[in-house]
């Protein structure tokens, strides 16, 4: 799977940069529709590469074919290597602004010479941009906007992105003949949502034929330093991986140490401090001593002051030291608890997949019931469903369920209603009792006063269809900050209606915020992970909201996916309080 995001990443990028190039319209859109076409696409692509077999994907022509191959055993495309020798890197940052594409940074490159992010802030403020042909004075202003958001969010990486970089680098570190272990570290094993760079932590036996070949990985653009305990790279030209050498009686300590956070690992070593040691990545030392006491896990460490082990995901410095040594950290919910899942959209909206495919997917993935949730019709530029559309996907769902109910397996008649701009609900109160869920989400009206989309969100909470509150704050991750709402009085007015916050799983969301999930907890919320997928590859984001339950200390009780689908069917139907 992370060969196949690594594929899409590059076509996409193909793409851009012929377009950024001039290329024919034609040749340089295929890229980015061969990538829609592959994210949708369901079969093992090792399968059709070995058996040449690519062109049998729709979207896929035999030139394609060719590039898709020359990645798939190189990690690489040569074409794509000598235009990014030719074009400016500024263009391509350019096409990371929100609403300027490759076809925009073309025409002001061609216009204006304009050729990296300093160069178009300075030519939209001095009045060039808006006098061109085709932008004008608001197109300008939101420019600038876009360079905001940009430079704000800039060095940053979204979990997603990391992960499917750091996957495989570690698989490499693993395989290595002079690898003893190996792991990742850093905020990428805390799951953080955004991560500045990529940390992994190897024991090993021969560290500079390690760091070698560490650093002559296909993936490395730049070589930033190396030596025999620490070697830094830029990886793909975006984003910096450490890779730390170190003795393997070592490795616990520095696995710990580097993972962090910083402010745990203070609060560590001041316990070692009291106690006449010194914690540090090297080992743990008496007061005076330069042998350190014997670890063979992280685990280890912990139990030599009287802890539970912590959790990667727990280590923020917000309480799980207290609880680790008093010895009352929660039991993290664990993928294998999950019996359902929330929040798909299927091809009767802006999903890809038939509810059919959905039901095998979760036949064969153990999963008893998935809640179907395409958009309501109030949204129209995401095909949002008529009634008359509802009733025929409805049909659809009793007439799926009999097929795979020998299978064990249950599809759940939901909509992703839209919040409209007074609180209320899509569709009338009549119509909306014939769902056995709703999911209520705000996918407009962004600008409103925080007291005024408070007071909208509360209003949809208080509908009793309401069974589940979407991505709270409408944030998308490195692009757009969520709208202004007072979410705390949102969590309490949850709990008093008895709704469900939704963990948005979608990597671009990861919406409610991890540091609100405990508060949410404490009021009395229940929460529910939903992928928010809208292609199958979609549902594997579900790991991404599970990382976020971990951060905000959930336990199997504490998520809807756990129950059967007749007990959350209860809680949907519960009388609101």
């Amino acid at each position: 799977m992370k060969k196949v995001h690594g594929l899409i990443a590059t076509l996409e990028e193909m793409g851009d940069y012929l377009e950024l190039d001039g290329a024919n319209p034609f040749k340089s859109g295929a890229y980015p529709k061969a990538a829609r076409a592959l994210q949708e696409f369901g079969a093992n692509l090792d399968d059709y590469v070995t058996g040449n077999r690519l062109t049998e994907i729709p979207g896929v022509g035999k030139g394609l074919a060719e590039k898709i191959v020359e990645f798939w055993n190189s990690g690489r495309i040569a074409e794509l290597d000598e235009l990014k020798a030719r074009i400016p890197a500024g263009l391509r940052e350019m096409t990371r602004i929100p609403g300027v594409g490759a076809k925009k940074v073309r025409a002001l490159r061609e216009a204006l010479g304009i050729a990296t992010v300093a160069d178009l802030r300075a030519a939209c403020g001095d009045g060039r941009v808006a006098g061109l042909k085709g932008f004008g004075d608001k197109t300008a202003l939101k420019i600038l906007g876009g360079i905001d958001q940009l430079e704000k969010f800039s060095g940053r990486h979204r979990l997603d992105f990391a992960d499917r970089l750091a996957e495989p680098i570690l698989e490499f570190l693993r395989a290595h003949p002079d690898v003893i272990r190996a792991e990742i570290a850093g905020s990428l094993r805390r799951s953080r949502e955004t991560v500045k760079d990529l940390d992994f932590v190897a024991a090993v036996r021969n560290a500079e034929k390690v760091m070698a070949d560490f650093t002559s990985l296909p993936d490395v653009t730049s070589i930033i330093g190396s030596g025999d305990t620490k070697s830094s790279v830029i990886l793909g030209g975006k984003i910096q991986a450490d890779l730390r050498c170190v003795a393997e009686a070592e490795f616990p300590f520095a696995l710990m140490h580097f993972t962090g956070s910083k402010e745990h690992n203070t609060r560590m070593r001041a316990l070692a401090k009291d106690a006449g040691l010194k914690l540090n990545e090297y080992g743990l030392f008496p007061e005076g001593s330069e042998t350190s006491h014997p670890a063979a896990t992280e685990a280890d460490v912990y139990t030599h002051f009287g802890m539970e082990y912590v959790a990667p995901e727990l280590r923020e410095e917000m309480g799980e030291i207290e609880a680790a040594r008093e010895r009352r950290l929660p039991r993290l919910v664990q993928h294998s608890d999950f019996r359902g899942v929330i929040h798909i959209h299927t091809h009767y909206s802006d999903g890809k997949p038939a509810l059919a495919d959905y039901a095998k997917w979760a036949a064969e993935h153990g999963i008893q019931w998935m809640g179907i949730s395409d958009h309501s019709r109030s949204l129209t530029v995401a095909n949002g469903l008529s009634e008359e559309r509802v009733r025929q996907q409805q049909a659809e769902i009793d007439a799926v369920n009999a097929e795979f109910a020998a299978r064990g397996v249950r599809l759940l008649k939901g909509i992703e209603s839209d919040i409209l701009a007074n609180g209320a609900l899509d569709y009338s109160d009549g119509f909306l009792k014939s769902f056995e869920f709703v999911i209520a989400s705000v996918h407009s009206y962004f600008n409103l006063t925080e007291a005024d989309q408070t007071t909208r969100v509360l209003r949809a909470l208080e509908h009793p269809a309401t069974t589940v509150l979407g991505h709270m704050t409408g944030r998308l991750l490195l692009a757009r900050d969520g709208f202004d709402i007072d979410q705390k009085e949102v969590i309490r007015a949850a709990a008093r209606h008895g709704v469900a916050i939704e963990i948005n799983a979608n990597p671009w969301r990861l919406d409610i915020d991890w540091r609100l999930i405990r508060f949410a907890v404490e009021q009395g919320c229940r929460l529910c992970v939903g992928p928010d997928a809208h292609a199958m590859d979609g549902l594997s984001d579900t790991r991404f909201g599970i990382a976020m339950a971990h951060k905000g200390w959930l336990t199997a009780d504490d998520l809807l996916n756990t129950l059967s689908a007749d007990d959350f069917l209860a809680f949907a139907r519960k009388e609101k309080k």
